[in-house]
């Protein structure tokens, strides 16, 4: 049985770690969903529109469904466990099971912003490690992007240096959709890291995926 002091101190405890946990991530919500095709389960973060009040719920790690357009890093089956699998636009728009869609550009617009924009985001939405150099985030938004890097013209390139993410937004440009990804930042000072950039790219090339509860 706790006594009154120990439960005074989990009390303030609990209470600070919601305010730290709110200030620091905007997160609202964590959770879990298994997805009922191949019994995978993912961690799931939710934050709330500022416009609305709704709160819309991401997974917190990459898409691990294997479906035709989709592809392990460098073939390799061990990759992933850790970073999920790689999707050209067309395979993205469909894998997500049901109940759930390939992030909007709106809705990657919309987390960038929440987590201080273009120039500051980045460092907030990265993982904690798994990124070269010391390019790591601090990982406060809970979101925990990886550097899963990228595949095009039939070659894997940047694994650990940056991560690439579709978004169901066609670019409006024949043959390229929207895209957003990180970087560890570069030589130096690294004045890249803490940066989120958004960019269109062909529809073949194969990127992580983020699914957004519907």
């Amino acid at each position: 049985m706790q006594t009154e002091p120990n439960m005074m101190k989990q009390s303030i405890f609990s209470i600070l770690a919601t305010l730290v946990f709110t200030q620091a991530g905007i997160a609202q919500s964590t959770g879990t969903f298994t997805d009922p095709r191949d019994g995978q389960a993912y961690k799931t973060v939710g934050f709330k529109n500022p416009s609305t009040g709704a709160t819309v719920t991401w997974m917190a790690q990459n898409l691990n469904y294997k479906t035709e357009g989709s592809y392990a890093y460098g073939d390799k089956e061990s990759n992933r466990k850790e970073l999920g699998l790689l999707y050209t636009w067309e395979a993205a728009n469909k894998a997500c099971p049901k109940g759930w869609h390939l992030a909007t550009d709106d809705e990657w617009s919309m987390l960038v912003t929440q987590f201080g924009g273009t120039d500051k985001a980045g460092e907030a939405l990265k993982s904690v490690s798994g990124w070269t150099e010391g390019g790591n985030g601090t990982n406060s938004s809970g979101f925990g992007g990886l550097p899963g890097g990228i595949r095009r013209n039939d070659v894997y390139d940047v694994l650990g240096v940056m991560g690439f993410w579709w978004t169901s937004t066609p670019s409006g440009e024949e043959g390229k959709a929207w895209g957003w990804n990180f970087s560890y930042g570069g030589p130096g000072e690294k004045p890249l890291k803490t940066k989120a950039f958004r960019f269109d790219s062909s529809v073949s090339h194969a990127k992580s995926v983020r699914c957004v509860r519907d």
